[in-house]
């Protein structure tokens, strides 16, 4: 979503600390007057996104495109997004289908039901706010909401079959590739929404009309849902997340929010995120060298 070398750089980071005791974090690492060992190179990567969240969001309310309830709504939906990323860095494939307890669903499970939600959502917000637009004679009464019907989104996002195939062949790496190929698709093609089609109705299972709004905000919500399932998965599983995991999850917060600022803008702050890309990588590699010594 930023350019894809400030989320690469980041996630290149998380790969180097995200195994990391917390003894580890006690290692030798200074920065300028800071001799606080590894654990503040975790920090101190932090306050750089968040740092230049606040800049960013400054320079956009002068200098970029207006932000709009969609563009606000779904960069919530993204910041739950990396959130459950994070949860998910450096795990073994052992784990995807190991559950946590007898009639319990495993990672693999969870994560396909995550996704085929989100096709669905995606596709029912999509369609909703075509038939909105839609041309409509003078003498024409406006469209009420019509269900999409299962060969449409099948036509939209692909047949469920096939994905289904897909989130059962796949490592972890690859579910959360095809993931984020659908995330990307779904902040690109939704983020045009104007103000007066968030009102736009559309039928699923509930078998009564709900807006693209509610629509738009349950991307969020159920993506929220399931990071708590897996987040009790884990623990399960592996135990509670060490320190170092825990600060990870602060980084991709802070990630978020700058991700938050380009939503409907997306070339905004580039030169920023770039320099900032270069800080973080090479961060990465001083971390790695310390421990491979």
């Amino acid at each position: 979503m930023t350019e894809l070398n400030l989320t690469q750089a980041v996630e290149k980071f998380a790969l180097v600390t995200c195994h990391l005791s917390d003894d580890d974090l006690e290692r030798e690492w200074t920065w300028r007057a800071y001799s606080e060992g590894v654990r503040f190179a975790l920090l101190r990567t932090y306050e750089e996104l968040r740092t230049l969240a606040a800049v960013m969001i400054a320079e956009r309310a002068v200098k970029g495109a207006p932000t709009t309830t969609t563009h606000h709504a779904l960069a919530q939906y993204h910041a739950a997004y990396r959130d459950l990323q994070v949860l998910l860095v450096g795990l073994d494939d052992a784990l995807l289908n190991q559950p946590p307890a007898r009639d319990q669903w495993p990672l693999r499970v969870i994560l396909g039901h995550i996704m085929a939600a989100e096709r669905e959502f995606f596709a029912r917000i999509w369609y909703a706010v075509q038939q909105v637009r839609r041309p409509v004679a003078e003498d024409e009464i406006a469209p009420k909401a019509v269900e999409m019907s299962a060969a449409e989104v099948a036509e939209f996002v692909g047949s469920f079959e096939d994905f289904e195939r897909t989130m059962n062949r796949l490592r972890l790496t690859g579910i959360m590739a095809y993931f984020d190929t659908l995330h990307k698709r779904v902040l690109r093609e939704l983020t045009d929404i104007k103000g007066f089609e968030l009102d736009a109705e559309s039928l699923w299972w509930e078998e009564t009309p709900f807006t693209v709004e509610f629509r738009l905000h349950r991307l969020d919500s159920h993506l929220r849902q399931h990071t708590v399932q897996i987040e009790k998965t884990l623990e399960a599983l592996v135990g509670p997340p060490s320190e170092t995991r825990r600060l990870l999850r602060l980084i991709y917060a802070a990630l978020a929010d700058v991700d938050s600022i380009i939503v409907g803008d997306w070339g905004f702050g580039k030169e920023q995120r770039r320099e900032l890309a270069g800080k973080i990588s090479l961060r990465a590699d001083e971390i790695a060298a310390i421990f491979e010594r």
